[in-house]
């Protein structure tokens, strides 16, 4: 799933608006890398708190899921509204090029891990610019994940996720590794597209949610079913300026540790500077330390 140089990135916006300068540096960087990104024809469209309508953001992301000329596919950001567009996607005429992102695009990923199909959960392309440009509090992702970025798509080199354990057996599972926003994995039950974490590891992360709120997150994926026989859980960022993270992590082992399975803490994966890629789907193994990739599976 390597990406050579001079492979076409269709660039697309299926859930909320963007900066529009901010994007067009995050694509500076990537073509510093020596890729070809090609915009949707609505990828600058505005409907309310989307980037289009519906039928825009759908017509754009279905060129860039089956277009010949097209390698990969890249978010241009997160938001909300990639669930509006999971019924309209034409699952079978889908070849296996990446989709990279993050966040909101946890809807579609996790679609096309259920599908056997590649997914990348990295950043969306207006956090990658890498000089300080942009509204105050705008995050842009650090050195060492743009690192991890450019060496997992041109290099197939699956990431180290460090991280410790936070409760469970400290021994070591190996599974598939699954799972990113937790809000929109939350969302997607009762759906077609709804987790199931059977026999993998789950990796979750959340951004501006109160532990009360997380509590209803992660109660709501146990008794959906989503939870049942899952070999460990990975945990990212859990970023909320209104709680102290000892609090947050309290919260998590509560609820976590009844699963019995064992879970780490700490990982650099989320919405903050720290947002490591790491492949939908690929087998890893969870121990005391994090999470690690099997690089032989990353060819």
């Amino acid at each position: 799933m390597r990406l050579q140089s001079g492979a076409r990135i269709a660039v697309v916006a299926p859930a909320g608006l963007f900066a529009a300068e901010r994007l067009q540096r995050g694509m500076d960087v990537v073509r510093s890398w020596g890729y070809e990104l090609i915009e949707g024809q609505e990828l600058f469209a505005k409907a309310r708190y989307t980037a289009g309508s519906v039928a825009q953001r759908s017509a754009d992301l279905n060129w860039a899921l089956t277009a010949p000329d097209i390698d990969a596919v890249w978010f241009a950001r997160g938001g909300f509204g990639t669930a509006h567009l999971l019924p309209l996607v034409p699952w079978q005429q889908l070849d296996g090029r990446p989709v990279i992102g993050f966040s909101d695009a946890t809807a579609l990923l996790n679609g096309l891990r259920q599908r056997g199909l590649p997914a990348i959960h990295g950043p969306v392309l207006q956090t990658l610019s890498n000089d300080a440009f942009g509204a105050p509090g705008a995050v842009l992702v650090d050195d060492a994940s743009r690192r991890a970025l450019q060496d997992l798509l041109g290099a197939g080199k699956l990431p180290d996720l460090p991280g410790e354990l936070l409760c469970g057996p400290a021994r070591p599972v190996r599974g598939p590794l699954v799972g990113g926003n937790l809000t929109v994995l939350a969302s997607l039950a009762g759906t077609p597209w709804a987790l199931r974490a059977q026999g993998a590891i789950l990796l979750l992360e959340e951004v501006g949610e109160a532990p009360y709120r997380v509590d209803r997150l992660v109660t709501q994926l146990q008794q959906s079913g989503a939870l049942a026989g899952v070999l460990g859980v990975a945990l990212g960022d859990f970023l909320d300026p209104r709680t102290d993270a000892a609090d947050m992590r309290a919260v998590l082992r509560e609820l976590l540790a009844p699963l019995g399975v064992p879970v780490v803490v700490g990982l650099p994966v989320g919405h903050g500077a720290g947002n490591v890629a790491w492949r939908v789907g690929a087998t890893a193994v969870l121990d005391q330390t994090g999470v690690h990739g099997e690089q032989a599976l990353g060819a």
